[in-house]
């Protein structure tokens, strides 16, 4: 079992979980009481376990926008984006966030169980191009400070200047000798930040674990359980349970994220061809009156028959009610539509609606400032 930078903490104060092969902290107090305090307040997470591939060399603009469905060289220095690495048949091999940090230099956040898959990908097809590629994950750390809260307690813990960035912005900073990223970007729905500590890592973890500490003073620290609630909550999907391999960007409701007018990428001829047909499915969410979901679970129409499955499930201590992330056929996919879930011998009424689960106005990064 793998360990990240900051494990000396976690054993000492959380009960510890098994992740893509880490020793990762579930809770500390309790994944109720950490999810309500990063919708209302502050929390960080130690996301170290998040693969990291450094991308640069003379090719590597032209090299990132043949591997992924969004353009990478108009973006502009300091830019944080969130994509795909596709397949050729136009399936999801894996979401990320990309930071910009020059023409021709980028870091590349990957989901932890799909990192080694990923270094391997994108070092081969780098081959033909002058790129080098490194990951980069042991060698460094990397700390989620999300919430309402989180710009004060960063400020509080850091010297850093955070007025002007802007969220899906990043900045490069030394403090005490040590190179760091601030990316305004989460996995929570919140206002956030992700700090990448580039050389601070399981061999030398001495300053890693002192950020972490002082901003444990300041915020709660929390674990995977209620980062898990929180992305449900919040309609985010997670690779493995809403993306996989077979699953395509537009029944994903990620359409967004792909530039069909980008003259080539992997998965462009497929995507192109899926385009022309009816998507027979799409990712939405469903709210239960009673009962939780879990993945697995089959939703019905009114006369029984399938329309959907469950991909994540969970109590949400925030609306104190099952949610759901799910794919449901298209005629059953408008908010507001009622089905039923299957709770083992049972069935639980349930509502579809399209995530997020909570009042924007109320909670999240786009809520009303006070």
């Amino acid at each position: 079992m793998k360990e990240t930078p900051l494990y000396q903490y976690h054993r000492e104060k959380s009960r510890i979980t098994e992740f893509a092969g880490f020793e990762m902290p579930l809770w500390y107090t309790s994944i109720s009481e950490e999810h309500l305090a990063v919708r209302n307040r502050v929390g960080i997470f130690d996301v170290s376990h998040m693969g990291r591939i450094l991308l640069n060399g003379p090719d590597s603009d032209e090299f990132l926008d043949h591997m992924i469905p969004t353009r990478a060289a108009l973006q502009p220095p300091g830019k944080s984006f969130y994509t795909l690495l596709l397949n050729e048949r136009g399936g999801i091999e894996d979401d990320l966030i990309v930071l910009k940090n020059a023409a021709n230099d980028y870091l590349l956040v990957v989901n932890a169980v799909n990192t080694s898959k990923d270094l391997e990908h994108v070092t081969r097809r780098a081959k033909e191009y002058r790129v080098g590629v490194s990951g980069i994950t042991s060698q460094s750390t990397m700390i989620a400070i999300q919430g309402p809260e989180a710009k004060r307690a960063l400020k509080e813990a850091v010297s850093v200047n955070l007025e002007e960035l802007n969220r899906f912005r990043f900045l490069p900073y030394t403090t005490s000798g040590h190179r760091c990223l601030i990316s305004r970007t989460g996995y929570t729905g919140e206002d956030g930040f992700e700090m990448i500590i580039l050389d601070s890592g399981v061999e030398t973890p001495h300053f890693a674990l002192k950020t972490w500490n002082d901003l444990a003073g300041r915020a709660t620290p929390c674990g995977l359980g209620a980062r898990d609630s929180l992305r449900i909550e919040a309609g985010y999907p997670l690779y493995g349970q809403e993306l996989d391999e077979n699953t395509n960007p537009f029944e994903a409701d990620l359409s967004w994220v792909v530039a069909m007018d980008k003259p080539d990428f992997v998965g462009r001829s497929a995507l192109e061809e899926i385009s022309r047909q009816k998507e027979s499915r799409i990712r939405r969410g469903v709210v239960l009156s009673e009962k939780v979901p879990r993945p697995g679970f089959e939703i019905l129409n009114g006369s029984g028959e399938q329309v959907g499955r469950v991909t994540s499930g969970t109590f949400s201590p925030l609306i104190r009610r099952g949610i759901a992330l799910c794919y449901l056929a298209i005629d059953y996919s408008e908010p507001r539509t009622p089905v039923e879930v299957k709770v083992r011998d049972s069935t639980a009424p349930a509502e579809v609606t399209r995530p997020p689960f909570y009042d924007e106005s109320r909670y999240g990064w786009k809520r009303e400032r006070e």
